[in-house]
């Protein structure tokens, strides 16, 4: 990885919103977003596309440290599943792990975890490299 800041890797997106970069590596990425008002849903809980939004971030970011020179990648696809809710105030801590690294696509999967260390959401999401 060169020499920059891990959140550096991030978009202005994620940023925006509130990830974070713990870990950066072409084999693993995690992060965390603490979860705030403006991130919940009608129930008061972290809003589904908040969560989908953390997890595309990681995956992209992974994604990206395996890429060659002048190649991008974009998300084809993303399956999530929902298991617990997270608070407004809680910290969402995730990590993206490789499923497939082919030369056309790679397959990522994201744990999200709640504070009490139990899983919220599962995320398995395909990237697809762009040639230059």
């Amino acid at each position: 990885m060169p020499d920059q800041s891990l959140d550096d890797w991030l978009p202005a997106f994620p940023r925006w919103l509130g990830v974070t970069l713990t870990a950066c590596q072409p084999h693993m990425v995690a992060g965390q977003m603490t979860v705030l008002d403006h991130h919940a849903n009608r129930n008061g809980v972290m809003h589904g596309g908040a969560i989908m939004a953390l997890a595309d971030s990681l995956a992209g970011t992974a994604a990206a440290l395996n890429l060659s020179e002048g190649q991008a990648t974009t998300t084809i696809e993303s399956k999530t599943n929902f298991l617990r809710p997270l608070a407004i105030g809680e910290t969402a801590t995730a990590r993206g792990d490789p499923m497939h690294l082919g030369r056309r696509t790679t397959i990522w999967q994201t744990t999200i975890l709640r504070p009490d260390g139990k899983p919220a959401a599962i995320v398995t999401e395909t990237q697809m490299t762009l040639a230059p």
